[in-house]
């Protein structure tokens, strides 16, 4: 169950989303990171590690530890759905029973939360909405 708990998302990503432009742009390895693996760290404190996150030297991937794994993923002209893929990829590689989703907790206002594997909150977000109202 999805409380309202989790972290916000920089308002941006809202728009990007629900416009269909949910694409990694300038400095993706950066953004990546900043937007969303580090927040992503502090939300997995005290129940599994993710931690390492560095940025690539070429500023277009990640790469991080999660569990006893390390993961890297290329960013660049990468859209947000597949790079939400790829971190859950990460945990499925741990043996995490967890995901990691986007829910519309509020109007204009997104979320990155970590459900049970096998929930579907109902708040979660489409990411490749294309032309649809936001909620």
């Amino acid at each position: 169950m999805v409380s309202g708990t989790g972290f916000v998302l920089a308002y941006e990503w809202y728009w990007k989303i629900f416009e269909g432009d949910a694409v990694f742009d300038d400095a993706p390895g950066a953004t990546a990171a900043r937007d969303f693996l580090l927040p992503l760290a502090w939300l997995a404190k005290g129940r599994f590690v993710l931690d390492q996150v560095a940025v690539d030297r070429d500023g277009d991937g990640v790469s991080y530890r999660v569990g006893d794994r390390a993961i890297a993923i290329r960013c660049r002209d990468m859209r947000v759905d597949d790079f939400i893929a790829a971190v859950n990829a990460g945990f499925s590689a741990a043996k995490l029973d967890v995901q990691f989703a986007l829910v519309a907790m509020r109007r204009y206002e997104l979320r990155g939360v970590l459900v049970p594997r096998d929930e579907r909150p109902a708040a979660m977000v489409r990411v490749r909405a294309r032309g649809t109202t936001p909620p």
